[in-house]
């Protein structure tokens, strides 16, 4: 588990560096996505469903990428796209192609529905945290203007 984390870790370092993110934040980027894999595995271990891993594992990532981006004063984006990266299911979408080759329908079905779930879920948690974080800006700003 410890490997898995360092990997993903340096995984999304790379990414980082790819997606033109600044020298100074690609360790932090590369924290974010650690932390996502560590909690995906943590609960894969615990329940084993890997949808759910998968969503509560991007709340994570994208609850960190927000408090981060507060911090450095920087968009979310540099810090929750590089920090998803470990949660995509390349592995699924390799899967589904294989069974299309294999010509295998039942597994391309579930293997599609699997990850089609788990594209849903990281987007749902993205969504989830990024609606929250609006909302409370929000509220700031409506209460700021009752003040006045």
């Amino acid at each position: 588990m410890i490997i898995q984390g360092i990997s993903a870790f340096f995984a999304t370092a790379a990414f980082s560096v790819i997606f033109f993110i600044p020298k100074k934040y690609i360790i932090h980027a590369g924290i974010a996505g650690s932390f996502g894999w560590f909690i995906y595995l943590i609960l894969m271990k615990l329940q084993g469903e890997k949808v759910l891993a998968t969503f509560v594992a991007t709340l994570i990532v994208a609850l960190t990428a927000h408090i981060l981006a507060r911090i450095y004063k920087t968009p979310v984006t540099m810090f929750l796209i590089p920090g998803v990266i470990p949660l995509v299911p390349g592995a699924g979408m390799y899967h589904i192609v294989q069974s299309i080759l294999d010509n295998t329908v039942d597994r391309t079905s579930y293997y599609f529905f699997e990850t089609l779930q788990m594209a849903g879920a990281i987007a749902l948690g993205i969504f989830i945290i990024d609606t929250f974080f609006k909302r409370v800006k929000k509220n700031v700003i409506y209460q700021d203007k009752n003040v006045v």
